[in-house]
């Protein structure tokens, strides 16, 4: 790894005073930054050179020379003999930078240098060129697939095409179209590629980049390079119909810490904490952590605007939860907070997005390392990190590894607070299981206590049978002629007469039960007998389709789409309506606008739920529901959608 020297410009704004201030003040900077980076015997800490860039003949210009010249003596690569072979091609290589050439099809050297007939290098010679030129800052050649079938003759070239995109706005360009791309990226943190190419058909850069295949090259030089961010899952799934990238370097706000001000944050939240065990890591890390989860659940946006944020980033799993991925020196923090309470996060979810990080992590990291020179068969992947697990106390998370949490049903933090172990490993939950381990205390008192949603009693009904159900209304203190009312009402649908009846209870007046909660459900479920833990249940959740999930589907589906979709479903409104979060007093009034046709109930709450403003109405949602009430439509969408 080269040197790295430090050098600010604008010397003639300030006075000699005020210069050797600001010098003085920079090396502090510097050093506190970079003095205890892993790398720091490559950097230059002091002096920090001061440019006047305004005159030719400035004497901080010759030093900065001077110790650039000093730096390349002491390369190990300096003075050492090349092969004569070599100085064709070098030599064609300078004559095309002369000629404003700086970027070429590999094809393009690889034809040239035939014509050099007995001095021509052999495919191997001429990759170990490349590679030595590339080593020593000459060119740029990654040889790597999508990336070595073209090279970069001259380096400073790059820079050139990154002004199109990362630039101040007193640089943009007049064009309001251009303007509005970029105005967007800034707002957003992300660029589409059809709107990078638009900035690259400018006249400045269409000599760098003629046509699309040097396009493609330079895009995925940029990815390389992190200047942009592939937002993809690191599960081998193809990724070629990502259709934007992140753009780390816009972002700048960092994220606001005022929700550690809250009280009730803490008892909300479980905290996961990834200790990285180098010193350093990848500038931009979190952003492919955040790419990775975001095409699952999608960045929060909060009037229009997303909440990305340098280094961090709020995620929406629905309308109840919500989590947080901040990288702080070398660790990871993520917050997954439920409105409502810790103890009504969902394992299943928990679970899922820890093993959605964990992967791509570990293909980080990994990738990192081979990158620098390891051999991926000397990366060990259980020293790249650890993981611990824990709560909130404070302001920042208390944590400790899982195999204390497992061993332990508590512990004691330095703040002598006591933290149970049972809730904080919903980060490590076993998905396949499918009832409570014998062990299950069942739900907290803190859940206890509060008030069952309409989802929860629709998932709760699917558990019972027509019988069942029947007995525990009773037992809920509804008359038996309510229940036969409801009954008669949905003649021959079991589902919808338990899905009813359970909620006909919840908005009931009942004298001496004034709160429904779920303490009266358990009550009642164990008055007829029923110890099966079904209300565990209903805060499971079916992560199957985590496998399919992708950017694509965190669009909002085509009005087209939902208005064929009810041709391809059973009669599920009411169990449909409930999982997309539309309350049963509004599908009670599409049923009755709607009496005798399905078709026109199911359209009316698929519009409802589109024009629902709280969580963004995406496809990947409407799957998940779908997937829940069984009635079909799953291969309707991924037909359009996935082409599957």
């Amino acid at each position: 790894m080269p040197k790295i020297v430090f050098a600010a410009t604008h010397r003639d704004i300030l006075s000699d005073d005020m210069q050797r201030k600001m010098n003085t003040k920079f090396v502090q900077i510097v050093t506190e930054m970079f003095g205890s980076h892993e790398m720091n015997k490559h950097i230059v800490f002091d002096p920090v050179y001061f440019i006047n860039g305004t005159d030719k003949d400035d004497q901080e210009i010759q030093n900065l020379k001077n110790q650039l010249v000093t730096i390349a003596r002491n390369q190990p690569s300096w003075g050492l003999r090349r092969p004569i072979i070599w100085v064709p091609i070098e030599l064609l290589i300078d004559n095309m930078i002369k000629d404003n050439i700086h970027i070429i099809p590999k094809a393009y050297l690889a034809e040239a240098n035939t014509m050099n007939k007995d001095l021509a290098l052999s495919d191997k010679q001429l990759d170990e060129f490349l590679l030595t030129q590339h080593a020593l800052g000459k060119i740029m050649y990654i040889d790597q697939p999508e990336l070595n079938n073209f090279i970069i003759l001259y380096p400073p070239a790059l820079v050139n095409i990154l002004r199109s995109f990362i630039t101040d706005e007193m640089f943009w360009p007049k064009d309001e179209t251009l303007r509005n791309i970029l105005r967007k990226m800034t707002e957003t943190g992300k660029i589409h590629k059809t709107d990078l190419i638009k900035l690259w058909q400018q006249k400045q850069f269409v000599h760098q980049i003629p046509d699309d295949d040097y396009k493609e090259f330079i895009i995925q030089v940029l990815v390389h390079l992190d200047v942009l961010v592939l937002p993809k899952r690191y599960s081998g799934k193809d990724d070629t119909h990502v259709d934007y990238f992140l753009v780390p370097c816009t972002v700048k706000h960092k994220m606001p810490m005022s929700f550690l001000d809250d009280k009730s944050f803490a008892n909300r939240t479980i905290a996961l904490v990834y200790q990285i065990r180098k010193s350093s890591i990848p500038s931009a890390l979190s952003f492919k952590l955040i790419g990775a989860v975001s095409g699952i659940w999608p960045i929060k946006e909060v009037n229009e605007r997303p909440l990305l944020y340098h280094s961090s980033a709020v995620l929406c799993v629905d309308s109840q939860t919500e989590f947080r991925i901040m990288v702080e020196d070398n660790r990871i923090v993520v917050y997954l907070t439920n409105m409502s309470s810790r103890s009504c996060i969902s394992p299943d979810i928990a679970a899922s997005i820890q093993e959605c990080l964990t992967v791509t992590l570990q293909a980080v990291l990994k990738f990192y390392l081979i990158s620098i020179g390891k051999n991926h068969q000397q990366v060990n992947m259980s020293n790249l990190f650890h993981i611990e697990v824990g709560e909130v106390c404070g302001r920042s998370p208390c944590v400790v590894s899982i195999s204390k949490a497992k061993q332990t049903p508590d512990w004691v933090c330095v703040s002598g607070n006591t933290h149970l172990s049972r809730i904080p490993l919903l980060w490590v939950f076993n998905k396949t299981q499918q009832e409570c381990p014998s062990n299950c205390p069942g739900l907290d008192e803190t859940v206890l206590t509060m008030s069952p949603s309409e989802q929860h009693l629709s998932r709760l009904a699917y558990q019972l049978n027509i019988q069942s159900c029947r007995e525990l209304i009773i037992h809920l203190g509804i008359q038996l002629n309510d229940w036969e009312d409801i009954e008669y009402s949905y003649t021959r649908m079991p589902l919808i007469i338990k899905i009813m009846a359970l909620n006909f209870w919840k908005t009931k007046n009942i004298v001496g039960r004034p709160k429904k909660s779920f303490n009266n459900l358990l009550d009642a479920l164990e008055a007829v007998g029923d110890k099966r833990h079904l209300l565990c249940k209903v805060f499971r959740e079916d992560t199957h389709l985590i496998d399919i999930a992708d950017v694509r589907l965190q669009e909002v589906p085509h009005d087209d789409v939902l208005q064929g979709l009810p041709k391809n479903l059973g009669n599920c409104a009411i169990p449909l309506g409930i999982e997309l979060e539309i309350s049963v007093s509004s599908i009670v009034e599409t049923m009755t606008r709607h009496p005798r046709d399905m078709y026109l109930q199911i359209e009316d709450i698929l519009r409802k739920w589109k024009l629902s403003g709280e969580v963004k109405p995406t496809i990947y949602r409407l799957m998940l529901a779908l997937e829940r009430v069984h009635t079909g439509g799953l291969d309707y969408l991924k037909g359009i959608y996935l082409r599957q």
